[in-house]
């Protein structure tokens, strides 16, 4: 994805805010919060890279069969987009053979639960979505697991011997580096100052922004020399 759209990663501390896809004069950005987990954000990208494919020509003419789909009354574009994630990150003959292997017919709730925490960890994506694509491709016939929170499974977690995993926290930066590669530009050229370039860059790389301030202070001091 990163190759034919501009990635921003944000600091956004609102857990209802994952990221989101924008197409702006035939170009496109993602944003992506690195405030959220990383397997949440790793779902995230791929969600919404849905989004992108049916306001873009990243899937050529297949996104037209696409756009067609989303004009149908009650069509629910984000639940779409989940489901196109779910596909990508967890490919319906892996989990298969993975969830076959790993309960072998079992209908104990702990042993269930704890499947789909393992697949969870190899796939790097939220529990919940787990247990989702598991319902929807008949694998998964327990409501009360399907229906599970995020939170419900971090409680469930904690009364296991699982682990700590990196994938249930934060990788917490900021970077938007498009933006940061123009205003590299502009000073270069003259165009900006070192002072500009660090105001611009203070919301959107701040440790950029830090750098900027340093090298204005040097040349400040060589001056005074």
């Amino acid at each position: 994805m990163g190759e034919q759209t501009t990635l921003i990663y944000q600091n956004v501390d609102d857990s209802s805010y994952s990221g989101a896809a924008i197409l702006y004069q035939g170009h496109s950005f993602v944003a992506l919060n690195t405030h959220q987990s990383l397997r949440n954000r790793y779902f995230s990208a791929a969600h919404e890279l849905w989004h992108l494919c049916i306001t873009s020509d990243l899937l050529g003419t297949s996104a037209d069969i696409l756009r067609d789909q989303a004009k149908r009354t009650g069509f629910d574009t984000e639940r779409a987009a989940d489901h196109f994630a779910a596909a990508i990150l967890m490919p319906q003959n892996a989990i298969r053979l993975s969830w076959h292997k790993l309960v072998r017919e079992s209908d104990d709730d702990g042993q269930l639960k704890r499947a789909v925490i393992r697949i969870a960890n190899v796939a790097a994506v939220p529990y919940v979505a787990v247990a989702r694509r598991l319902s929807e491709l008949g694998l998964l016939d327990n409501p009360k697991i399907v229906k599970l929170t995020e939170k419900k499974w971090q409680d469930f977690l904690a009364t296991t011997d699982f682990p700590l995993s990196p994938l249930d926290q934060p990788v917490i930066f900021e970077k938007f580096a498009a933006f940061a590669h123009l205003t590299d530009d502009l000073v270069e050229k003259g165009q900006l100052s070192l002072m500009e370039a660090a105001n611009l860059m203070t919301n959107v790389e701040p440790e950029r922004a830090k750098q900027y301030l340093v090298q204005h202070r040097q040349s400040a001091d060589l001056d005074d020399d």
